[in-house]
């Protein structure tokens, strides 16, 4: 009796370690449950990396290998992503990336090969840096950035695009307000000047009333910040007026 107890409590034992098992697994396959764990004990940092940014980078690793020599290349933000690349000309292509910073910009730059034989460089990030940096600390990103984009015949930073304040977003973001955003963008214009191949793109006439004093609202989403399908057309006549012909 006392060895059938011990043969059915080693079986129950044995079940349960392979229930144990069967479920971590599970959980580490099937959710994002070691990415949440590594941002908890501080492996990755918060938010700036998500699943879904290192996803993109891998997805354009791919992509970068047919990008042929010549082409105009978009780097940035969601700003950037939202573009339609045939509005700029046919030979751009678009890696803009929701949520993009500056330093994830700067780290996934060695995947996109065709950087090193493009005829522009169009870099439109920073807004999403408020949230975690400074605006020097963003400078300096800002400048690493740029000498590592050195040896690109035409590198073209557009500006920083403002924001509506009573919109959603900016209600919901103190970071998003565009005294700090013309503050950040004096400081990207400064970080241009020091490079030679650089050339710094101020696109807010574009995106603002007469007098610059508050944003065209047609041209933006019902949340102030990101850009309509007509903001997204002007943004993309505004960068293709700025290219040779």
């Amino acid at each position: 009796m006392k060895l059938k107890l011990k043969l059915t409590l080693l079986i129950a034992g044995g079940a349960y370690v392979i229930f144990i098992h069967a479920f971590l697994i599970i959980l580490v396959l099937k959710t994002d449950f070691l990415f949440l764990a590594g941002k908890t004990l501080g492996w990755i940092p918060p938010e700036e990396w998500a699943m879904s940014l290192l996803f993109r980078i891998l997805e354009q690793a791919e992509q970068d290998v047919d990008v042929p020599s010549g082409a105009v290349v978009l780097l940035g933000d969601s700003m950037i992503a939202g573009l339609d690349s045939r509005l700029i000309s046919s030979d751009t292509v678009n890696f803009g990336i929701g949520g993009d910073t500056t330093r994830t910009l700067y780290a996934r730059l060695p995947v996109l090969r065709s950087l090193t034989h493009s005829e522009a460089v169009i870099v439109g990030v920073g807004v999403n840096d408020l949230k975690y940096r400074s605006l020097e600390q963003i400078a300096h990103d800002y400048g690493m950035l740029l000498h590592r984009l050195a040896l690109q015949p035409r590198v073209i930073i557009l500006s920083v695009l403002p924001v509506d304040e009573a919109g959603e977003a900016a209600r919901s973001r103190s970071y998003l307000r565009n005294e700090q955003i013309r503050l950040l963008n004096r400081l990207l214009r400064g970080e241009c000047r020091k490079q030679e191949n650089c050339r710094f793109l101020d696109a807010w006439p574009a995106f603002t009333a007469a007098d610059g004093s508050a944003p065209r609202l047609g041209l933006y989403d019902k949340d102030g910040w990101h850009l309509s399908e007509e903001g997204s057309r002007v943004l993309a006549a505004t960068i293709r007026r700025s290219l040779p012909p």
